[in-house]
């Protein structure tokens, strides 16, 4: 009896030891396991995004609203980007040279290169696309910017590009997708508008389109893309669907519930409740300003009453109250911000009183011009939308506090474009504009601009600033500061507020970053977004 308990005794240590011996050696194992194993990025997840309008071309030469420039990004990859620094990102190039006197540029592409449909991406197709937006049968909306520009095959992957004078900014030009020119060459140039390939591209770029639901009438109300194998952009995500809304409303009520999950410049107002992790958000290069219209209203002819406006309007409330903190008030044509141009009611008030005029019994400023009594009023013409009319409403209250009278004037968009903005038939008029590159400036502020198609809605008209300008295209190193001051002490326009972007996207998305001048910049990085994870030994990761 004794005997059998002792070999009892003795399997039941053994057990124990043995099952001792295999945890502490898992235990081990799962230890050193831990240590070794790293979390790396992994392919697979879908975004769905809204966007308002939709798209018609989704071609680089082509593009031209929101929805086609965003879906052109998706699908044809650029020769470059240059980012809001001014920082240069290859992506079909490989490098370019730029020839001492500035006149002329060497694009080197890189090789390996190929569309969706397995052909190579070559010189060919860069000199194709150059030649397609030039060719005044097409159309294009980029032709402006290529005008003067010749363009030539130097071999399989070199491409020439002389200027007619030199360009500080002609690098911006080559944020340009490349298209196959074996399948476009077959289309005549004014068919080109009417391809199908506008609509069911074929790109080189990090997605490809896998399916179009479209509506009733046609028009396309949902695009699957895929991620492409035969781009240089290799993406992580594997499927973006693009989901369009004809309103920001219909958009939003569509995040609320979860159709969507990402949407792009929707408003500060609708987004009250939104998870901030959720909201990336940064200052664009937009200006929007109050622009005086001196030969419609001679009372502005004055300096110190368009100082006087200047100062009598509270930025910084504007960006509180309507945008709720998504933009940052400004006070030159940069887009800076200059302490100097400070919200001061009374410095107002002391400036026209110093310009001859005096309140009457309803505290507004008058005087007497050629004996006859004058009131200090203007008209301030806007496009007709609840941003534009709240800023405008603001504006018109600041003015009124310090005894200016102003009439705001709304108009739909395509009357205030065709009727109001290019015949110059405003007092004054509340307007943003866009400074994607410096040489931007020349088409705002130069005085050849004043009359339409030219943008140069102040008709500011100073020769010093001419010069400046004309500098600004052609110097690598442009001092920005002189243009600055010079078009500022005169005050043709008060320069109000930069609008920030709102971007929403999902929490599930990492490795996002964002340096947007234009909407499509947000997915200049999307190769380096992810939604999923796996775990490798540390021995089977890459650099990459």
């Amino acid at each position: 009896m004794n005997m059998r308990l002792s070999v009892h005794n003795t399997s039941v240590f053994v057990r124990v030891f043995f099952l001792i011996v295999i945890i502490s050696i898992v235990g081990v194992l799962w230890h050193l396991n831990q240590n070794m194993m790293v979390t790396i990025k992994a392919r697979g997840g879908t975004i769905t995004e809204g966007i308002i309008g939709a798209p018609r071309f989704i071609n680089p030469v082509l593009a031209q609203s929101q929805a086609d420039i965003d879906l052109t990004r998706l699908v044809f990859t650029p020769i470059l980007s240059i980012d809001r620094t001014g920082e240069v990102t290859y992506k079909l190039a490989e490098h370019i040279d730029t020839s001492p006197d500035g006149l002329t540029y060497t694009l080197h592409l890189k090789q390996g290169l190929y569309f969706e449909d397995g052909e190579v991406l070559n010189a060919d197709d860069v000199v194709f696309t150059v030649t397609s937006i030039q060719d005044s049968l097409i159309k294009s909306p980029l032709a402006t910017k290529w005008q003067g520009v010749e363009v030539e095959k130097i071999d399989t992957y070199t491409v020439l590009f002389k200027l007619a004078r030199p360009f500080s900014d002609f690098l911006y030009n080559l944020e340009l997708g490349v298209l196959p020119e074996h399948i476009w060459s077959n289309i005549d140039p004014q068919e080109f508008i009417f391809s199908n390939y506008n609509s069911h591209p074929v790109g080189s770029g990090p997605y490809t389109v896998r399916h179009i639901t479209t509506k009733e009438t046609g028009v396309p109300s949902e695009y699957v893309l895929e991620r492409s194998s035969e781009t240089s952009e290799e993406a992580y995500i594997t499927k973006i669907v693009l989901t369009f809304f004809d309103n920001e409303a219909d958009l939003m009520r569509a995040l609320v519930r979860g159709d969507i999950d990402a949407a792009y410049g929707v408003s500060a107002s609708s987004i009250v409740d939104m998870d901030p992790e959720r909201i990336y958000s940064a200052t664009l290069p937009r200006v929007f300003a109050l622009f005086f219209n001196q030969e419609s209203q001679p009372l502005l002819k004055s300096l110190r009453v368009r100082q006087a406006i200047n100062y009598a309007i509270d930025k910084q409330a504007i960006v509180d109250e309507i945008f709720a903190g998504y933009a940052s008030p400004v006070s030159s044509p940069f887009g800076f911000a200059r302490t100097e141009h400070e919200f001061d009611s009374e410095r107002a008030r002391t400036l026209l009183e110093a310009d001859g005029w005096d309140t009457n019994d309803q505290g507004v400023y008058t005087k007497r011009i050629n004996k006859e009594p004058v009131t200090l009023q203007f008209d301030i013409s806007i496009p007709n939308t609840d941003e534009m009319k709240l800023v405008a409403e603001h504006v018109q209250n600041d003015l009124a506090a310090v005894g200016i009278s102003t009439t705001i004037r709304s108009y739909d968009q395509g009357n205030f474009n065709q009727n109001i903005l290019r015949p110059r038939e405003y007092e004054a008029v509340i307007f943003g504009y866009e400074i994607e590159k410096p040489s931007d400036m020349y088409a705002f502020w130069h005085s050849s601009q004043i009359s339409d198609p030219g943008l140069n809605i102040s008709l500011f008209n100073n020769s010093n600033v001419d010069t400046l300008l004309s500098n600004l295209r052609a110097s690598k190193n442009p001092d920005l500061t002189n243009i600055d001051d010079a078009i500022i002490q005169e005050q043709p326009a008060v320069f109000l507020y930069s609008p920030s972007y709102i971007y929403i996207l999902p929490t599930k998305v990492h490795g996002s970053s964002f340096s947007i001048a234009r909407s499509s910049d947000r997915f200049d990085t999307i190769q380096d977004w992810y939604i999923r994870t796996r775990n490798v030994w540390k021995m089977f990761t890459t650099d990459s």
